[in-house]
This record gives structure tokens, sequence and C-alpha cells, in this order.
């Protein structure tokens, strides 16, 4: 059996759940039918599938403002087709359609009915040059050669064409001690620089006051 729970009021009217397991309906986010509501209750019904799918309970999880079915209120109730299920002014129907028994199942089309094989191509065994062993399976079967290459075709030039791809070496970064030895190395070419410089200067200042 296939259950389905339509809405029959608004805003949701249309839309359709199909209750292909057991199903919690309430305003918590967590709910399988969230209904955002402030009658509804955070955990407000479920819906129960009992004998293999075959029946569709409801039952009222105490909720604040009850579960109605047919205008009557419930604890638990097996529903039927076309029952309607109210959480106040939220209103579902439901619909059940009954599978197809395994008498009434589609049978496979055959194929060759539906595209008819091709006249002129003779079976394997109308060919004269094959032999049909008891398992179905032909034998003295030719494997068909390969077409010639032609003269004008250089197989050596293909073959060269497809070398071995061009290996791109790839600079490996720098690491930290390198970067640590580098950084002190520029900084004492740097304080080098600093105290030659005021060297230059001192000695400067001393010819220019000496004079």
């Amino acid at each position: 059996m296939n259950w389905k729970l339509v809405a029959k009021s608004e805003p949701i009217e249309g839309q359709t759940i199909v209750i292909d397991r057991d199903m919690v309906i309430g305003r918590h986010q967590q709910a399988d039918i969230v209904l955002q509501a402030s009658h509804v209750s955070r955990r407000h019904a479920a819906l129960l599938l009992k004998e293999d799918g075959k029946q569709l309970w409801i039952q009222d999880l105490e909720s604040s403002n009850g579960t109605f079915v047919n205008g009557q209120k419930i604890t638990e109730h097996q529903l039927k087709n076309l029952d309607e299920i109210n959480f106040e002014s939220i209103c579902f129907q439901i619909i059940a359609d009954a599978l197809a028994s395994k008498d009434e199942a589609t049978v496979a089309p055959d194929l060759e009915k539906i595209v008819p094989s091709d006249a002129g191509m003779p079976t394997l065994s109308e060919r004269g040059d094959v032999e049909v062993k008891q398992d179905g399976m032909p034998s003295n079967i030719g494997v068909p050669k390969p077409a010639p290459i032609p003269e004008h075709v250089d197989i050596s030039a293909s073959v060269e064409a497809k070398s071995e791809p061009k290996v791109v070496p790839i600079e490996q970064p720098k690491s930290r001690v390198e970067k640590a030895q580098t950084e002190q190395k520029n900084a004492k070419v740097g304080l080098m620089s600093l105290i030659v410089l005021v060297i230059l200067l001192v000695l400067a200042g001393l010819f220019f006051f000496g004079q």
C-alpha cells in the first residue's frame, strides 16, 4: 500500500508527502514533517506504518491542542483512504494507493516484436562456415586480420612522436633555517656598512675641525 499525505489548507495547499516510514509531525526542526504554527506542539503526532505498510495509524504525542481525524479528537486511530487529519487550522487528507499484484505486473515487452531483426542477416545455424556447439556457442569462426599499413605511413615517426613528457624541475622552497641564515647575513652586511659610514663621518669631522 502506498500512503500519501496531501495538504488541504493554505499556505501549503496541494503539497504531497509520501509516507514511506514512521514519521513525526511537529513544530521542532528535527520532526519529519515540520509545521511552523503556534498551535502545533514541538512533537505533536506520529504516523505509524504497521503490517508491512498495509496499515497506517496516527498517534497523538500528548500535544497541547490535540489531533483530530474526521472532526473527532483521537489518541490513536487507524487511517483509511480519504480520511482528514486536522491540527486546528491545518488540514491534511490521506490518500491510499494499492500496490499492483504480481498477476497485474507489467510483463517486459518482446524486443523481437518491437524491433524486428534484419531478415537479410543469416543466423549462425544457417551459415555454412560456422558450427554451433551443444551449449549454443559458435565455433570455427575466423578472426579477421588487421588491415595492412599503407607504405607512405612511417611507423617509427609516430612512435617517436610519443616521446616521454619533458620533466620540468620544481624549485624547492627555502627552509626556515635557510631563510634565517640569509636574514642574519643581510643584517651583518647592513651593520658593517653602517659602522664604516660612521667611521668615515668621524674622520671627516676630525679632518674638518683640525684645519
